[in-house]
């Protein structure tokens, strides 16, 4: 355990004193000879979901985007090429339905030859990774058509000038289906790029059909239908213990029909039909529960398996006792089954045949996601139905419960937290036995499954100052891991490609912070991927208890918040008009509609058009925000006419901003078209506050609204009728350093990790008590300017760096650096 000293939670808001000369240094005391509880060693793991491009287009290594044919073509003509694919040359493409492979690939694709050649090319996810002398393998159906009994060239090509870095042939093709691999081998002198292109060729009379196009470069340990080796790289550098599994909004789906169907997810993979997923593109459903298996044994991880439950995202369910209701919780137990069971039973030999004989371990099992968004109440009913199932057949598996549920009793519950640096940094003592948290430690001796958390700040992956909450949030889940026995990230995956509308191209990534970036060629860990690395790779065995005294002194804090007002969308097209902003005596701020004002406003996420008199987001930006106004504006009205054209959400309007991380807003119809509810944004991290109430904004109407900021109190309207009452409270102060520790039994090793997330050194004394001898060891520290991110173009631009840690005893001083993570690892012997 870790106690703060009370000097460190006095006044307004704490910070570390920055008159280092007149201050006396914090105090670390480390008792060495009364650990604490030991830490589970399941503690730390990886949880996923397909969103953001996680897997089609990011883990799952397959190159060929929308290879059934079947992805939305959102607005393209009903005679245009599938998406993402076009014609080459004079050959013409369509799709059809005639006659196919079989019922999972219902769509074929037509090329039909105009002068007796041509053919039809896939741009991949963002391009088509090309790198020298490297091989690809390539898997198609084909059979010609009205005659054609040529050949099919399948070829790499680089999209500037149309050179061929790779290619191979098919045999004559005959009129009946037959399946074809092909070997594709880059030249020595082909460049690394993602600007190529992957061309199916035919020339001679008549047409070829095509179904199931695949192009695979070397994956992870060579496994067919296998990962991406960089980002299985990186995902192995955190040493996770466990997967969960497949999510996250992912399991439910939007609707029924696109839950997570895992029967329909295993096999071979060309007998897999895929589904539309939940966050606006489709899923190939390649990988699918193998891949989940593959990837665990991969990286010898144990899945944590969560089950679909009988709700969506929609908000339909089934009812416990309903015969849907039984057919889902017979489902579980055949996944379940699945995973676990002996090659000779039903499902075992499922698995078997997916290429994994041995059962896999599996020791928690989760029923549903998120089910505390759930308004009907069914979800008692349902989660008694399935655990009272699962733990009649598998008595041995501990359950989770999405959310606290009347008249049951699971093992864990799944306790999940997004919000800005400055309050993950409070939650460091959420857990902490007599915190009083109103979401701490549960009744009935309960244990947590902290299954997502994130600091939310950086886009599209967390910043250094994001880094140093994350970093303390986990240490304070680690030191009360007696109660938080696992703790996972989220998202964890993010393929961070802007969007291209010349392309048709849309933004790689749905959620703004994740844990890694990457794009066709290039993976990165984020600031926060490097602390839980240094967690994840320096694990002890028992909490040992800390004791961390710091000076500070007091913030003070503005009472007369302030800044411009603006409006936002949020992936919803939408159109707002006559924008004035008033004083609290009625008398005008704004100098008539702001709008008509181009130059007065500024626009932090892509420019907005103000054409006609109408302010209209960019098309191919899908949540950007609009300011205008004067920065010392304190108390105002807002009143502004609004119209959604479409999308899935509805109105942002903003207040006391001062950029475009900075602001407060009312998200009328946020959380997909339900909810009118204020959020505060701090850094760029953004969570919700004041009571939220049911909203729906209908397309295609103007609405009226009117928003009143008096201080720290909002109100909202629309068409006169108040929706909206919040108060932005005076946040509790913040504290600034943090110290946890832990023993490794094995080497006899401390391991001490120290947060300073302010702008001045931290200077230490550490005191070891009850400590005999002490060693020498090492010191990781991650550090840099708290804006600081990573990316493609600068993978490294904040990393950790090692040093030797030579002057460790049983009482030496230390200084850790402005803004940084540390840890120290070095032998102590107690006396």
């Amino acid at each position: 355990m870790t106690t703060l000293r009370s000097s460190l939670a006095a006044g307004a808001a704490a910070v570390l004193a920055s008159a280092a000369a007149t201050v006396p240094a914090a105090t670390i005391d480390i008792d060495m000879a009364h650990p604490g509880h030991a830490i589970p060693p399941g503690f730390y793991g990886l949880m996923t979901e397909e969103i953001n491009y996680a897997y089609d287009g990011g883990l799952y290594a397959e190159l060929i985007r929308n290879r059934t044919f079947q992805d939305p073509t959102r607005g393209a003509a009903a005679d245009a090429p599938p998406a993402h694919w076009s014609a080459v040359g004079t050959a013409q493409v369509s799709t059809h339905r005639a006659e196919p492979v079989n019922v999972a690939l219902p769509v074929s694709l037509r090329l039909t030859l105009k002068d007796g050649k041509g053919g039809v090319a896939n741009d991949g996810y963002w391009g088509i990774p090309v790198h020298p002398a490297t091989t690809y393998t390539a898997t198609f159906y084909a059979r010609g058509i009205d005659g054609y009994s040529g050949q099919v060239n399948a070829a790499l090509e680089l999209e500037a000038a149309g050179r061929v870095v790779a290619q191979a042939t098919t045999p004559p093709l005959t009129a009946a289906w037959r399946k074809y691999t092909l070997t594709l081998t880059t030249t020595p002198d082909a460049p690394t790029t993602a600007a190529a292109k992957f061309v199916l060729r035919a020339a001679g009379p008549g047409s070829v059909d095509f179904s199931f196009v695949s192009l695979f470069p070397p994956t992870y340990q060579g496994a067919p239908n296998g990962l991406r080796p960089d980002l299985m790289k990186l995902l192995a550098g955190l040493r996770p213990a466990f997967i969960r599994l497949p999510g996250g909004n992912y399991v439910e789906g939007s609707r029924f029909a696109d839950r997570f169907a895992w029967k329909r997810m295993i096999g071979p993979a060309d007998q897999r039909p895929g589904h539309m997923g939940c966050w606006s593109y489709r899923s190939s459903d390649g990988f699918g529960l193998p891949e989940y298996l593959l990837w665990c044994r991969q990286l010898g991880a144990e899945p944590v398996l969560a089950l679909f439950a009988g709700y969506v995202l929609n908000g339909d369910y089934v009812a416990a006792g309903s015969p849907e209701m039984d057919l889902y919780t017979q489902e579980a137990l055949d996944e379940i089954e699945y995973v676990t069971g002996p090659a000779d039973s039903e499902w075992g030999r499922r698995r078997a045949a997916d290429g994994f004989p041995e059962p896999f371990p599996l020791h928690f099992v989760e029923i549903g996601n998120e089910d505390f968004f759930d308004r009907s109440g069914s979800y008692a009913g349902r989660f008694a139905q399935m655990a009272r199932a699962i733990r009649q057949k598998y008595p041995q598996l501990r359950i989770i419960a999405t959310t606290p549920v009347a008249g049951a009793h699971p093992d864990l519950v799944d306790d999940h937290i997004y919000a800005g640096a400055d309050t993950m940094q409070r939650e460091f003592t959420r857990y902490d036995p007599g915190s009083g948290h109103p979401e701490g430690r549960k009744a009935g001796g309960v244990k947590v499954f902290m299954g997502e958390w994130a600091t939310q700040g950086g886009s599209p992956t967390p910043n250094l100052r994001s880094a140093l909450a994350d970093a303390a949030f986990v240490m304070g889940l680690e030191r009360n891991s007696d109660d938080v026995l696992m703790e996972c990230y989220a998202p964890l995956l993010a393929n961070v490609n802007e969007a291209d509308s010349t392309r048709g191209r849309p933004r790689g990534w749905q959620w703004n912070t994740n844990l890694i970036g990457y794009d066709a060629l290039t993976a990165f860990g984020s600031p926060s991927y490097h602390v839980l690395a240094m967690f994840g790779q320096n694990r002890g065995d028992v909490v040992l208890p800390v004791v961390l005294d710091v000076p500070v002194v007091t913030r003070p804090v503005d009472p007369h918040p302030h800044g411009l007002a603006g409006v936002g969308t949020y992936e919803t097209r939408v159109e707002y008009a006559n924008l004035v902003v008033t004083g609290p005596d009625g008398a005008s701020l704004s100098g008539g509609d702001l709008i008509k004002t181009p130059a007065r406003w500024n626009f932090p996420r892509g420019r907005w058009s103000t054409d006609g008199g109408v302010l209209r987001p960019p098309a191919d930006i899908t949540q950007s925000w609009a300011l205008a106004g004067d920065p010392s504006w304190t108390d105002y009205t807002v009143t502004v006419r609004a119209r959604k054209l479409g999308g899935s959400e509805g109105f942002i309007l903003l207040w006391h901003s001062a950029d475009g991380d900075n602001y407060r807003w009312w998200n009328l119809g946020g959380w997909g078209n339900t909810l009118s509810r204020c959020e505060l944004a701090e850094n760029g991290g953004r969570e919700a506050y004041g009571p939220g109430k049911p909203f729906a904004v209908e397309p295609d109407r103007w609405y009226e609204l009117k928003l009143e900021v008096r201080g720290h109190a909002a109100r909202g309207y629309v068409d006169g009728k108040l929706v909206m009452e919040a108060v932005d409270e005076v946040p509790p102060p913040v504290p600034m350093a943090f110290a946890s520790a832990s023993y490794l039994n094995s080497s006899g090793e401390l391991i001490l990790k120290v947060v300073n997330a302010a702008g001045e050194p931290l200077r230490t004394d550490i005191h070891l008590r009850g400590a005999r001898q002490v060693g020498p060891g090492k010191a990781l520290v991650l550090t840099g300017a708290p804006t600081a991110v990573n990316s493609v173009a600068q993978p490294d631009n904040v990393a950790p760096k090692e040093e030797p840690l030579t002057d460790a005893a049983p009482t030496f001083a230390r200084s850790f650096p402005p803004s940084s993570v540390t840890l120290l690892r070095f032998p102590v012997q107690s006396q």
